[in-house]
């Protein structure tokens, strides 16, 4: 290790600040500017520690040799300080900065491995997935595993050592999501609109399928019979609209019927009453015509009797008609 020599009283008595200032400005040149290995960030952390102890030197040099009218000495070890202050604290923040990247780089390296193989599930099993095993949480075990690690070979082997410790808990989380998912039935999946929440739960699958399964084969039994009762219902409506169509329809066909014996029988009168008027070689006879009146009400009963009896006299009689038994 090279030291700045300053001796003085008044004058300067002796110093080696020229062979010094080469000696600095040789080494600062050598400083290491790779970082690959762990020896790389050895050797930089190494050069730190002697920067620091180098630039201590300096200053405990221009703290002793003060006493003299040295100004322009002690401004150039104070110069050559502060040249190694600054690298000092460049290269501390360099040294750091690298060490960062490097673990970064390691980190992002393994989540991208895990991101793989968790991303080439179904898109259903991912998505329960990120529900059980969220990716911040995987990325911050990742970060974890870095801590307090004082090597390159140290910190691999950490990171790689979660990434498949994380690898072993996915293919173990994803055996369990897919077989509670086969689980719920896809010919009832309307049923299980809930399927994530439940897949990704520990409860019994089991008591629930079956439960929801029984609920809509009863509800599907009590819709059928509904549609049972309403066509029956529909039937008998149908039934019964014929019954009074055929009803109307004989009614309809009485009166016709009522109508055409009352032509026919004021017919029969007519003629009968020009046979009465008509001159004939007949023999006259004596007859007895019966007439029933079905359905009439008294006063119109005696009315038609009294028109009768005008025409035809005493002989026309009006009793009231025996019930049929």
């Amino acid at each position: 290790m090279f030291d700045l020599i300053l001796s003085t009283e008044s004058r300067v008595l002796s110093t080696n600040i020229i062979d010094f200032e080469k000696q600095a400005d040789q080494f600062l040149s050598t400083l290491t500017v790779k970082f690959e290995t762990d020896e790389d960030f050895a050797a930089a952390k190494e050069e730190v520690k002697t920067l620091k102890e180098v630039e201590d030197k300096i200053r405990a040099a221009i703290k002793s040799a003060q006493s003299g009218e040295i100004a322009a000495l002690i401004t150039s070890a104070e110069n050559i300080a502060e040249r190694f202050r600054q690298e000092r604290l460049a290269r501390d923040k360099l040294v750091k900065s690298k060490e960062s990247e490097i673990k970064e780089n390691i980190v992002n390296t393994a989540f991208e491995n895990i991101s793989k193989v968790r991303y080439g599930y179904e898109s259903d099993i991912s998505l329960a997935l990120e529900r059980t095993m969220p990716k911040q949480d995987l990325l911050k075990r990742l970060h974890n595993a870095t801590a307090r690690r004082s090597t390159l070979a140290t910190l691999q082997k950490a990171v790689q050592a979660e990434e498949n410790l994380i690898l072993a808990e996915l293919a173990q989380e994803s055996a369990r999501l897919i077989a509670r998912k086969k689980f719920l039935p896809v010919s009832h999946e309307h049923l299980f609109k809930d399927w994530l929440e439940l897949i990704i739960s520990n409860c019994d699958l089991k008591p629930i399928v079956e439960e929801r399964i029984e609920m809509e084969e009863q509800r599907e039994q009590a819709r059928i019979a509904q549609a049972q009762a309403e066509a029956e219902k529909a039937r008998i409506a149908q039934a019964q609209a014929e019954v009074e169509k055929a009803r109307i329809a004989q009614a309809q066909a009485e009166v016709e019927k009522a109508k055409t014996e009352e032509v026919e029988t004021e017919s029969a009168v007519e003629k009968t009453q020009e046979n009465l008027t008509a001159p004939s070689d007949e023999l006259l006879q004596d007859f007895i015509i019966s007439i029933r009146l079905n359905q009439i009400i008294k006063s119109q009963a005696i009315a038609i009797a009294r028109g009768l009896k005008e025409r035809f006299g005493d002989a026309v009689k009006l009793n009231k008609a025996k019930e049929e038994k």
